[in-house]
């Protein structure tokens, strides 16, 4: 930017707690708080969903089996008004195949940044 140009200067008003955040963002970024701010007015990125790389562990076909034999369980015992140890045991089985699948199958969703 050559010195001869004209910059306009704007007051905006912070909290202090704002005002601590736009700091912490702007060290954490490696510039000064102005740099920052401009930044992120002019330059303004979204973050979304990588749905391309979401579920390679088949996740979430294995919740919706699990959710179907849970409700047709939850079924039977409506329907019968009586609850049966085997209807328990077979709730206790899926829910633990749940927390199996929990525990191994699960990965985070990658995000996209996309610029405006």
């Amino acid at each position: 930017m050559k010195k001869t140009e004209i910059k306009i200067r704007r007051e905006v008003k912070y909290s202090p707690d704002e005002w601590n955040k736009v700091t912490a963002l702007a060290k954490e970024s490696g510039k000064l708080p102005a740099a920052y701010i401009r930044e992120q007015a002019l330059n303004p990125k979204i973050k979304i969903i990588d749905h391309s790389a979401y579920d390679k562990n088949g996740v979430s076909s294995k919740t919706d089996t699990v959710q179907f034999c849970i409700n047709r369980v939850a079924k039977d015992v409506n329907t019968n008004k009586e609850v049966f140890a085997k209807d328990v045991e077979e709730v206790e089985r899926w829910l633990n195949y749940l927390g199996d699948i929990a525990k191994n199958g699960l990965t985070p969703i990658p995000m996209i940044e996309v610029k405006l």
